[in-house]
């Protein structure tokens, strides 16, 4: 797990190590510029150029700074660097001061006027984590300059975060550095991982610059995220088991011409490695079903039936249940929904799809349920439960999410580019893994299952729905470099599971 940090926390952990450590500002500058200069000589002897010209765009705070100091030692080390000031000298911070008055004494050149046609390195140092208003005047200039630089073929490495890149929302404040790394400290950044950001920020590469890890915790750091480390997070299996052992699940989905739906939810709750799945769902998918799926349980209904009162004593029998993938939104499906979320059934259940959308006209049995419940809705389905558009909820993310699952006790797993999952507790969690190969029909019920598959082996429902959503991606990512992401299908995501599963598990 790691910790991603927003523009303030990350002044607060700098401002903590300086005064609670003791390290003073320009160690730390220096330890930062020092990580700059390692990733430009190393991209430099990557591009295997005949004469590499390296130019440093500073501005007048402590990004200005560190682009100051790695120009100096690049310098030193016998590099052909150049810096150009895009602020005032009168307005540089007393640190940013200091290194250009080293820089100046080491004799390291400094250019004049915004042509950087010459240089094929340029280092991004004008704003860093301080911008908090559109990009005006010179620095306009300044940045159109290393953009056009970019688009003859310059490599531009971005100090911190791109300029121009708001630190927390990833937005782009007018006008933006098109970067082709990013190196950041410490922690990334919310903006290097949110779009657009994430576009102009290229590869991102997070250095240790000696950060007080106590200041983690005396900030209050909210949001993280998984990396590779917690796959081990995964239900362990043991040899003195049975299907009984790993859980049961309920998957109450499909409608008529809708079995898809159904399949997907409850082979990726099997993939993950549940005992045992029932479906519940009308009688005219039986047949599809039971060829699709034999391993499956499955309870029918008719497809005419109105009367669901005898669900709730169905729901006692499993240790998670799945509401909503392909149910449809008809009078059937309103009752179906109704009778569960008013059910006293206290097993973790997993909403998604159609039982969303009818829940955005009911949200009061989303208030009255006493179910423990995670919800998963894209942006169009927010938009239907929050009252809120699209546009509104992507700059308002955070807030609108930890509003609605405080007023119905639900976990929220927002899904988007950046899938997010906020619920009661003090972090926020970001996926950074999956891609745009995944934007297909049927990805959203493979998830819904996998979460369930999760919790049917006892895995508490916070921890299952952040699992799932991180494993989820990683098998997108596994189906995008076996299909590529034009032609995935949800099916690839799905055979993916098991090709993912394996490589954590025997490794």
């Amino acid at each position: 797990m790691e910790y991603l940090v927003t523009g303030r926390q990350a002044k607060a952990i700098d401002t903590y190590t300086i005064e609670q450590t003791g390290i003073p500002s320009l160690v730390l500058m220096e330890r930062a510029s020092l990580c700059v200069a390692e990733e430009v000589q190393k991209t430099a002897d990557q591009m295997h150029l005949p004469v590499v010209r390296i130019a440093v765009v500073c501005g007048s705070g402590n990004n200005g700074g560190d682009g100051i100091a790695a120009a100096r030692i690049l310098h030193e080390r016998g590099l052909d660097v150049c810096i150009f000031l895009a602020g005032k000298r009168e307005k540089m911070s007393a640190d940013c001061q200091k290194q250009l008055a080293i820089a100046e004494k080491l004799s390291v050149p400094i250019g004049n006027g915004t042509d950087l046609s010459a240089y094929n390195i340029i280092i991004d140092a004008i704003f860093g984590i301080g911008l908090d208003r559109p990009v005006e005047g010179n620095y306009r200039d300044w940045i159109t300059a290393i953009n056009h630089a970019a688009s003859c073929g310059s490599c531009i490495i971005a100090i911190d975060i791109p300029s121009g890149i708001h630190t927390d929302s990833g937005h782009v404040m007018g006008l933006a550095v098109r970067a082709r790394k990013t190196v950041t400290f410490g922690y990334i950044k919310t903006g290097l991982v949110f779009y657009p950001g994430a576009d102009y920020a290229g590869q991102v590469i997070c250095r240790d610059i000696g950060f007080d890890p106590a200041a983690r915790k005396a900030v209050g750091l909210q949001y993280i995220t998984y990396t590779k480390d917690d796959c081990q997070r995964l239900p362990k299996r043991c040899a003195d088991s049975n299907k009984g052992t790993y859980g049961h699940v309920l998957i109450i989905a499909g409608s008529k011409n809708m079995a898809g739906a159904a399949y997907f939810s409850a082979l990726a709750a099997y993939r993950m490695g549940v005992g045992l799945v029932t479906v519940y769902t009308p009688e005219s998918n039986r047949c599809i079903l039971q060829q699709l799926l034999p391993e499956a349980v499955l309870k029918t209904y008719p497809d005419t039936q109105e009367d669901f009162s005898a669900l709730p004593d169905l729901l006692k029998n499993y240790q998670a249940i799945v509401l909503g993938p392909g149910l449809g939104q008809g009078p059937a499906a309103e009752n179906i929904v109704r009778t569960v979320t008013a059910s006293d059934c206290q097993v973790p259940l997993i909403i998604d799809a159609d039982a969303l959308n009818i829940l955005s006209k009911n949200r009061n049995w989303l208030s009255e349920s006493m179910i423990p419940t995670v919800i998963t809705p894209h942006m169009k389905e927010l938009s239907r439960l929050t009252g809120h558009n699209i546009q509104y909820l992507k700059e308002n993310l955070v807030q609108v999410c930890e509003a609605f699952t405080r007023e119905y006790g639900v976990i929220c797993i927002a899904k988007d580019t950046r899938t997010m999952i906020i619920d009661n507790f003090e972090t926020i969690y970001i996926n950074l893994s999956g891609n745009n190969g995944m934007s297909t029909g049927g990805s959203g019920d493979i998830l819904t299952g996998m979460i369930a598959g999760l919790c049917g082996q006892h895995m508490p429902l916070n921890q299952a729905a952040r699992l799932g959503v991180y494993l989820h991606g990683r098998a997108g990512d596994i189906a995008a470099s076996n299909k590529g992401f034009h032609s995935m299908t949800a099916s690839d995501v799905l055979n993916a599971i098991p090709e993912l599963l394996k490589k954590i598990t025997m490794n």
